[in-house]
């Protein structure tokens, strides 16, 4: 009997399979599961219309949907790498995404868009990293480094001023589209600084 495989069929594995250009790197593994609940959401709440107005309810189904599939069109395109010295963001090389495997990866096409600088930085650099709101339940991964400039870090505001009083380095958050738990594995293995425990197991017994 012969198999038949939805040419889509990439685009759901986890498991990147992309060429590495050495052996000293480690590409971790995608995670749809932020982009599916955001659209599962949203399709709920289009579908389903829980409070009393239609009408913000498929407001707020047309953006989760909408948000889910840039995340998942994210999840497809971006790579969390770990080489020898350093973390980095980088971009799938298929010209079609999720109809093929990874067939490679490349530095990402645009500079960090908030800072403007390279994606990729030095465990040295590292102060801290985490995930919210728990690595069992990732939804943004977290972490500070002081490679970026001084006089270039940029503390954000409201909420995220309040987090940055310790004015020790520039924040970054990204969607969890890629495997916490690998990411967790690979950070700790390179030594990258943490301050305390990673969210989540704050009151588990040692």
């Amino acid at each position: 009997m012969v198999a038949i495989r939805s040419p889509f069929w990439h685009a759901f594995d986890s498991k990147n399979q992309a060429v590495s250009s050495g052996s000293d790197e480690f590409v971790v593994d995608r995670d749809f599961s932020v982009a599916t609940i955001l659209m599962v959401v949203g399709i709920w709440l289009t579908c389903f219309g829980p409070s009393n107005y239609p009408e913000v309810d498929m407001i707020g189904g047309i953006f989760h949907i909408w948000f889910g599939a840039f995340i998942g069109k994210q999840t497809m395109k971006t790579r969390a790498v770990f080489t020898k010295d350093s973390f980095e963001l980088r971009t799938v090389t298929n010209k079609h995404l999720g109809l093929q495997a990874d067939k490679g990866l490349a530095p990402k096409e645009r500079k960090n868009y908030v800072l403007g600088t390279d994606n990729k930085w030095k465990y040295s650099s590292f102060v801290n990293w985490d995930f919210f709101p728990s690595v069992d339940l990732p939804i943004l991964v977290y972490f500070k480094e002081t490679q970026t400039p001084k006089e270039m870090q940029i503390k954000g505001s409201l909420g995220a001023r309040q987090m940055d009083r310790r004015d020790n380095g520039q924040m970054h958050f990204f969607p969890a589209y890629a495997n916490a738990k690998q990411l967790r594995e690979q950070f700790e293995s390179h030594r990258c600084q943490k301050i305390g425990p990673v969210h989540g197991e704050e009151f588990k017994k040692k």
